[in-house]
This record gives C-alpha cells, structure tokens and sequence, in this order.
C-alpha cells in the first residue's frame, strides 16, 4: 500500500472537518449579528456614559450684581459679545460699537437689526425721556452669530438732562471670547461742544474651535461607551462634525455632529471583545466651517465579563461543533463508500446532541476564561481562548472515536486538543491579521472567525485521521478498484463488510448482507466467513472477495505492498481420502497331523 492510500484520509477528514465548522460560521454569524444588536437595544454589555456631566468650558463669569439686576429688569440679553453700560445719573450717554464690517451700532441704528447681529436692545434715558436713576445700555450679538473680525467699543455722553451734573461716572462691562473685561471712568458734557466719541475698547475675534473632555477615560472590551465632548465656538457657525482618530485595533466610533447652537454632545465608542487590553493617546477632532479643533485624550482599554457574550459564543461554537462532526461523519462514510449518512436517524440525532453539548460547555468555558484572564491581565487573555479551543478539540476527538471503527478514545481526545489548539491559534491569528486591514471590528471579527472555523475545523479532523493512521497495528485494505483503495483500523470492535450498508463498517454491493467480519484479539486477527459460520486466524496478506471488494489483511509485522494487484487468495482446503480399512489378522494354520 502505497504512502498516498495511506494518507488519503488525512486530508479528506481535514477538508470535510473544515467544511462542516464553515457550515456551522454560516448559520453562527447571522446569530451573533443578531445578538449583537439585541445586546445594544437592551443596553447589555454596554458600558456607561463615562462622563456624565458638561465638559463644555464654563460659562462665563457672571455679570457684576448692578449690572445684572439692571439689565434683568430692562430685559438686556447676552450671547457671543456682551457690551453692557451703567452710569448713576439721569443723563443720555449711549454706547457705540463698530462691528468688523464697518457698521456702527447705536441709538439710530442698532434696536432694528436681525436678531443674528449685532443689536442694541436696551437704551435708558434716551433724549432725557423717561428718566430713570439708574440707567442701562446694552448690545449683544447671539450665540454663535458674531462675525470674525476687529471690534471698536466707544461711549458718547449724548444729552445733559435737567438736573443732572455734567460729568457723569460710569461702568462698562465687555464679555468676548468666554471672558469679560471691566472699564470704568467718567465722561463730560461741554455745553458748547459735545466733544468726540471716547475710545474705550477694541478686541479682535477670530474664527476657532476648541475641544472640551477629560484627559483620559476608560472603557471595556465589549462594551459601548458614550463619552461627552464639548466645544467652544468662535464665530463658527453651523455644524460641528466630531470624529475619534488613531483608535486601536478593535475599537471604531461613530462622528457626531453638533447643530448650530449646540456646543456639547456623547461621542459613541464601540470596544470588540478582541481589542488589546492597553492605554491608548487617540485624537478628537472637530471641524467646522474652515476651522478645526483638536485634543489629545488617554483611552484606556480593560476586560469585564459578559454572561450575554458567553452565552452567544456557547451557542455560537456549538454550532461549530456540530457541523464539524456532521461532516466527519459523512466524510467517514464517503471514505468507506457508504451513504453519507447512511447509520439512520438515531445515530445522526445523538451526534447533533452530543455536539451541540461538546460545543456549547467548551465555548461558553473558554469565553469564560478569556474574559477572566482578560481583567488579570492583557498578557494572559489569549491563555483562556486557547483552554477552550482545546477543550473543544478534545470532546469532539472522543466523540468522533464513536463513529471511526477502532479509533482509541484516548488517542482521540489527545488528537483533538491538539487540533484545537492548532485551531485557536489560528484562529487568534485570523482575528488579528482582519483587524488589522479592515477598519470595522464586526467585519474584521466576522472575517477572523471564517478563518478561524475553516481552521480549527480542518486542524481537528487532520489530527484525528493522523492518530489514527499513526497509531494502527492492524488494518484491512478495502479494494474498490485497482485506483480505489481504503484502509480500515483494526482492533476488539468488528468490522463488518457486506451488502447492508447500515449494519456494516464497509459497503459492498453484490455481498451478503454481512459477509465478513474481522477483529483482533490477543494479538491475533481473526476472520469470519458470516454466511458459512466459519472463524479462522489470517495473517498479513490473506485476501478474501466480498460482493464488488476484495479485502486483504495488513499488519504491522510485514511490510505493506506497493499497492499493486492483492495476491490471489487461497484455494478452498480439500478433505484429506479417508485410509483404507486394515485387514483383519488371518489366523494360523492348524499344525498338520501326523501319519498313523
């Protein structure tokens, strides 16, 4: 028998094992996209607002108490820029301001402007009318309406009124930029000439976007955090749009977008449960208009425990199991040239149940173990994934060593924690390489774990078919044709070749419902000829015909043949020809009488 028949098995275990776990990804994944949205429509698994209060700048300080008790009773508003004027007498002096377009705002053109610019909306004393003791002015530009540009603040003692002195003091209390600046001073009225305006103020605004968060935040994997940020607008109106840039691998965020007049809002990070348990210097940017803002804030990344993600991947990975050992199966059966599932009803449901089990307690296990080694430490987590993988591998090689003939159970369970750990590491390995190409992390997860399943299937049936052709003494080699060549393991459990593809280990068509069946015991193979009831011992090379096969012994105490035509088997022993009867003893002659 040549290396090629030997080894056929292998690889055709390993392909069928890859394709039933790849069946299993396929009907796992529209799952797990489901669980997924259901766990962020029920908020499970979803970490905290982590910063729950404004982390907008603070509001401006507040104005001085005369102030503000004289503008809130004139109904003086604020916004971007506050001028605000008092004086303690009952003259008309009135503020001037020149905005960056040349426009000058006053008396005679400031109450009627659009409400998004500049406005003066409170003017006492006007024309020594309506006299009050203590009198007010302001202008004001809405939130997020005033333009770029140079500003000119000057104040004009306007008319001496009827018992008023002619210097008048006064206060004038200037907010930009988030800050307000105090002047005061006094102004007088010549009676013959008013005299100029008097300067008081000029500043400059320039349009700029401030971002407002903490310095550094945490998150887990798995979760979805909200974090808030804040912006300061500077003649930028309109939408902000806000992204999260330099994120690391396995965790992605949604823009926000700010709405005119709006300065604060929760930015959506999303954490895979494979993101790298580390600290992370991520970028916010905000952009708006031609402007942009930028802030540098620590990420932290830690592990926590999700029974909902345990259950789903429990789930998830029984799947898996059960599509690995439906294939095997029906690879098994293809191998021997049986239908693929050609054992009945019963048999194939205790396969699924038995699966599903093997895969349901080794993946919500593992999963268990990942996260928990996860919040020890980074480090460790991969340690957890991989005690599943492996427990998984080793119950489906002792359930597999049910349906393979004479495959050692213990050999089994070795063969499959090794190919699951092959398969784990392979599969770590997929989730990684996606992650890092592909900037969504369920696609990246989604595309790592149809590499991973193909793997991890492909890793456990190789290993049990090499256990099993490593490992064999004793073996029978099923002929097909002179190209069609099988092996079949050897050992206390009986293999059976005949017609009833049910009932027997090797189909073969035109033979007796069960025409041979061999075994081994006490270090011997023994054969018997069902239909005649006849047992004997055989050896290396005996060759028996049954129905279209022709089955010949192979152990390892010979050496195997090059695979060509088996040797003719022996000629039915005749009956050795009875011996002749023996003749029976003739008596003696009398001795003869003497002459008288």
């Amino acid at each position: 028998m040549n290396s090629l028949v030997a080894w056929k098995k292998v690889l055709l275990f390993g392909l069928f094992g890859a394709a039933g776990c790849l069946a299993g990804w396929v009907v796992g994944e529209p799952f797990l996209a489901a669980n997924d949205y259901a766990a962020k429509q029920a908020g499970v698994g979803q970490g905290p607002t982590l910063i729950s209060k404004s982390v907008a700048p603070a509001d401006p300080p507040p104005l001085p108490e005369e102030f503000r008790k004289r503008l809130e009773a004139a109904g003086g508003q604020t916004g971007d820029i506050q001028i605000s004027l008092i004086w303690f007498d009952s003259n008309d002096l009135d503020l001037h301001c020149v905005d960056p377009s040349g426009t000058e705002i006053y008396w005679k053109n400031g109450c009627d402007r659009a409400p998004k610019d500049g406005k003066l909306d409170v003017d006492r004393n006007r024309d020594c009318k309506k006299v009050v003791l203590e009198p007010v002015e302001n202008i004001y530009w809405a939130k997020d309406s005033a333009p770029p540009g140079d500003y000119e603040v000057y104040l004009n003692f306007y008319a001496h009124c009827s018992g008023a002195p002619r210097t008048s003091k006064y206060e004038i209390n200037i907010l930009y930029k988030g800050e307000r600046k105090p002047f005061s001073g006094t102004i007088t009225k010549n009676e013959f000439d008013p005299g100029p305006k008097k300067p008081i103020h000029r500043f400059r605004l320039e349009p700029k976007l401030t971002v407002y968060m903490p310095d550094k935040f945490e998150t887990y994997t798995g979760a979805t955090a909200k974090v808030r940020v804040g912006v300061r607008r500077e003649c930028v109106p309109g939408k902000v749009e806000i992204k999260a840039e330099g994120l690391p691998t396995g965790v992605s965020a949604e823009s926000l977008t700010l709405n005119d007049g709006e300065d604060e809002g929760e930015l959506l990070l999303r954490v895979s449960t494979s993101a790298a348990l580390e600290t992370t210097k991520i970028k916010i940017v905000a952009k708006g208009s031609s402007v942009s803002g930028n802030a540098d804030v620590e990420m932290a990344v830690k592990g926590q425990f999700s029974l909902w993600m345990v259950l789903a991947i429990g789930f998830w990975t029984a799947l898996l199991a059960v599509g690995l050992c439906l294939a095997l199966l029906a690879g098994q059966n293809v191998y021997l040239g049986k239908p693929l599932f050609a054992s009945g009803w019963v048999p194939l449901v205790l396969v699924v149940l038995g699966a599903a089990a093997a895969g349901f307690v080794s993946g919500t296990l593992g999963q268990a173990l990942y996260s928990l080694f996860l919040m020890a430490a980074a480090s460790i987590g991969l340690i957890g994934h991989l005690l599943g993988w492996s427990l998984l591998g080793g119950l489906l090689g002792w359930g597999v060593s049910f349906f393979v003939p004479n495959l050692d159970a213990k050999k089994a369970v070795l063969a499959g924690v090794g190919g699951g750990l092959l398969g784990g590491l392979a599969f770590a390995l997929m989730s990684t390489v996606a992650s890092a190409v592909i900037s969504s992390s369920y696609i990246a997860g989604m595309f790592g774990r149809f590499g991973g399943a193909a793997l991890l299937g492909f890793c456990i049936g190789l290993m049990v078919a090499v256990v099993e052709v490593a490992f064999r003494r004793a073996w029978l080699e099923v002929r097909f044709s002179e190209r069609e060549v099988i092996t079949v393991n050897l050992g206390p459990e009986p293999v059976k070749i005949g017609g009833n593809a049910r009932a027997c280990t090797v189909w073969a068509r035109g033979a007796a419902e069960i025409a041979l069946r061999y075994w081994v015991r006490d270090g011997k193979v023994y054969c018997e000829n069902v239909p005649e009831r006849r047992e004997a011992i055989v050896g290396d090379g005996d060759a028996r015909p049954a129905g279209n096969v022709t089955v010949v012994v192979r152990t390892g105490n010979a050496p195997a043949g090059g695979g060509g035509p088996p040797p003719r088997p022996p000629q039915r022993p005749t009956m050795p020809a009875p011996a002749a009867r023996p003749a029976l003893p003739v008596p003696p002659a009398p001795a003869p009488v003497p002459a008288a």
